[in-house]
């Protein structure tokens, strides 16, 4: 296709009539800004576009006597008469600051067509510290315990100028200062994967000029309760002139983790079986990545370039001491002490590669992508169990796994009437090896071989009517064939599956109130491990698989944001189907449980809403957000307790209300003091339920010289150390209730310098990448 293109006459390749780049008033490129071409005669529309990433557009029309009308949600709509454009410069709709209390401006945050984006560059967010800290403080996103996640989707997909991270330790070496802007996609639209419930877009600063730039940090952290001394560091280069711009950068991190945890494990039947214990869990592992590419940007309307990056884990080490008093009938029987260590026996390695061309063809509009991703690991383990009873074992275990992926995709975009066509196709082949051998009898060596091949086409349609708004429509199908080869037993699987998934959206503005209304149909695949059969030692009386039945979830969102001035409202509803859970069940009759996925036979609907308010006051900017999530689920479980065999429990009672404070005073001579909290109340999330409320306290002084190229910060998380999670899990005739202290107390001191930094004109935005996270 490159190929073809490049041998396409000059005349293809010349300058469209309407051509130009669309910014706001503090000249920041707008995205998905519609711009029509309407006749001057009757206003009839001519030709359409919306404009990229940068804020471009280019439209061809045929004739003379047109003008040009350039319109976005929360702006003025600006007309044209004359195609000699170049920068059009839009301002915000004044109805925006209409009843204004407090001495904000401009609101930090306004609705796209796609969902809410945040200006960084300018706020107080420009100076929070990393782009990690800036996420957590953007509306639609909150923290938990698995990391951030935009309210009522789970955990995003995240882009840094068009390019998807693959590795999210990436966002603690973004400086907050090279923020432009952040969007939080709730809905995204068919040309992402079914299985992408949400998209988080990073928009660095453009800064202009050639030659070479370097942006280099240092970070030590240090654990309060443990000890623990975690030093990390970065270094980024960039080189460019005209057209062309490479880049590269290396990475490496040391860190240490601990989680202590008081454990109760009931097992019922005939008898009853009882663990109760303590559990120290110590983890050592050292980082080191490298990265490097080039983009080339053959003219405005044509640009190429590839990116390749290496992963690698020098060591990891995994400590683990459980010490257990076990009853079998209410009494006494034994008591267990399990000390396992875990290394990696070659060093993990991961390797990606990504290129792209992205450019027009008159009014086509065309984005390719190719990737491959290859991983291996190996994992050496060693578990020595005393018992009381003399009934001592020694358990050995080597692991060992690869994963391959070819991905590619294409995407072709054309103007019709007032809006964009979108249609494309993307297309991924995955393989997978596992080969897992133990020396104790109770469970089997296995080996498999796994291949996957998705292949979708999808097909989208966004246009804007002129006080009515932005309504976008698509559907993306996926055609998925599964094999599964057990190589050491019988247990093949071959699978088809054939799905269409829809999604509809709608933003438009009703006065100084804007608000989007969005629905998506979407899956979530279980990963490779998820579908073995293979079953794996966890210690004596837990054993671990996957589930060759295992059946895709299936997700219904549908959502509501809200924006006025400093406030934003989310509001998601999801209804789950086939929900995959974890799972226990007893594996034999000497206590022993497996523990493995399965789908839920009941729906799980669950009700997110959250307010955020982030006005200014003075020196004092308030990031404040709270909000509930309520979920509806009521299973029937098998307990040999109960006369019938069955348990019916409700997991509905117990909505998590959930509270974000941040709070920043900026004062003269760039000195920044920032301090808050977050807390979680108690509250089911499926069969699971979070038995403590949670609260992490937090603070950070920050010192920026130079016009902010070096900045020194100081902070610390949990300092109050109550960020714990306590956990209870149901599962009928099994009930695991575990108390756990994290290692989460922590001070951290960072030094970042910027030299002549430029932001990346890299445009591959990716293949492949659900598939990517399900090989992890």
């Amino acid at each position: 296709m490159i190929l073809t293109v490049a041998m396409l006459p000059a005349a293809a390749f010349a300058a469209s009539d309407w051509k130009g780049r669309v910014v706001d008033e503090k000249g920041e490129p707008v995205p998905f800004a519609n711009v029509v071409v309407l006749s001057k005669a009757d206003s009839t529309v001519v030709a359409g576009s919306t404009t990229l990433e940068d804020g471009s557009f280019n439209i061809v029309s045929d004739g003379k006597d047109h003008m040009l009308m350039v319109s976005m949600i929360g702006y003025k709509t600006l007309y044209l008469s004359s195609p000699a454009t170049d920068t059009i410069a839009l301002l915000p709709d004044q109805q925006f600051l209409e009843g204004a209390v407090v001495s904000a401006t401009i609101p930090k945050t306004i609705l796209t067509g796609e969902g809410l984006q945040t200006s960084v560059r300018g706020t107080v967010l420009e100076n929070v510290g990393t782009a990690n800290d800036v996420l957590s403080r953007t509306p639609g996103v909150i923290k938990s315990q698995d990391g951030l996640q935009v309210v009522g989707k789970g955990a995003p997909l995240v882009y840094i100028n068009g390019r998807k991270l693959s590795d999210m330790t990436e966002l603690d070496r973004l400086q907050s200062n090279e923020i432009q802007s952040v969007e939080v996609i709730t809905n995204p639209g068919a040309q992402y994967s079914a299985s992408v419930r949400s998209v988080v877009r990073i928009r660095t600063i453009k800064h202009q000029g050639d030659g070479f730039g370097f942006n280099a940090g240092l970070t030590d952290e240090q654990s309060l309760h443990n000890g623990y001394n975690d030093p990390s560091g970065y270094f980024k280069a960039n080189y460019r002139h005209d057209g062309l711009d490479v880049f590269a950068g290396v990475n490496a991190l040391k860190y240490t983790s601990r989680q202590e945890s008081d454990m109760l494990q009931q097992t019922f039947g005939n008898p009853d079986f009882k663990q109760e214990g303590t559990m120290d869990f110590v983890q050592k592992m050292t980082n080191a990545g490298v990265n490097g590419g080039l983009n080339w940007q053959i003219s405005d309307n044509h640009s190429m370039g590839f990116r390749v990056e290496t992963d690698m884990d020098p060591r990891i080490d995994v400590h683990q001491l459980i010490d257990e008093n076990v009853f079998e009938g209410g009494s006494l029987t034994d008591h267990l002490l399990s000390e396992g260590n875990h290394h990696n026996d070659d060093m993990p390695f991961a390797l990606s590669a990504n290129a792209y061309y992205n450019g027009s063809v008159g009014k086509l509009g065309i984005d390719f992508n190719a990737d491959y991703f290859g991983m291996k690991m190996s994992q050496d383990a060693h578990t020595m169990e005393k018992s009381a009873m003399g009934q001592d074992d020694d358990i050995n275990y080597l692991s060992h796994s690869s994963n391959r992926m070819y991905a590619a995709k294409l995407v072709l975009s054309y103007p019709i009437w007032q809006g964009m066509l979108q249609a494309g196709t993307e297309d991924v082949f995955s393989r997978r090896n596992d080969d897992y051998s133990i020396n104790s009898a109770s469970v089997p060596s296995s080996a498999s071989e796994v291949s996957e091949d998705n292949l979708a086409l999808f097909a989208s349609y966004a246009f804007y009517i002129q006080k009515l708004g932005q309504i976008s429509a698509g559907v993306r199908y996926e055609h998925v064939n599964y094999i599964y080869d057990d190589l050491k037993g019988t247990d093949d699987l071959d699978r088809k599956y054939d799905n269409l998934f829809p999604t509809l959206s709608y933003a438009g503005s009703f006065g100084p109130v804007n608000m989007q209304l969005s629905y998506s149909a979407k899956t979530h695949r279980p990963g490779f491990e998820s579908l073995s059969s293979a079953v794996r030692y966890h210690s004596r009386y837990i054993y671990q698989s996957g589930n060759a039945k295992l059946q895709p979830q299936t997700n219904h969102d549908i959502g509501l944001n809200v924006n006025w001035n400093w406030l934003t409202m989310v509001t998601q509803y999801s209804r789950i189907d086939d929900a995959i859970s974890q799972w226990s069940e007893l594996y034999n009759d000497q206590g022993v449980v497996l523990v493995h996925p399965t789908n839920l036979d009941r729906p799980v609907r669950t009700l997110a809403w959250f307010l955020n308010a982030a006005p200014t006051v003075g020196i004092w900017t308030l990031n404040w957000t709270a909000g509930v999530q309520q979920q509806w689920l009521t299973l029937d479980m098998p307990d040999p307790r109960e006369a019938t065999g069955i348990r019916k429990v409700s997991f509905s009672d117990k909505p998590m209300f959930i509270a974000q404070l941040f709070n920043t005073l900026t004062f003269k001579h760039n000195w920044q003091i920032e301090f808050g909290g977050e807390f979680h109340s108690k509250a089911y999330s499926q069969n699971a339920m979070l038995t403590n409320n949670y609260l992490d306290i937090s603070a950070a002084i920050q010192k920026s010289f130079f016009d902010n190229t070096l900045v020194l910060r100081l902070a610390g998380s949990d300092l109050a150390g109550l960020g714990r999670y306590d956990v209870m899990t149901d599962c009928g005739s099994h009930i695991i209730s575990q108390t756990n202290r994290m290692d989460t107390q922590r001070i951290s001191f960072s030094i970042r310098y910027n030299f002549n930094t430029a932001q990346s004109k890299y445009k591959g935005t990716g293949a492949g990448t659900d598939v990517k996270s399900r090989m992890k």
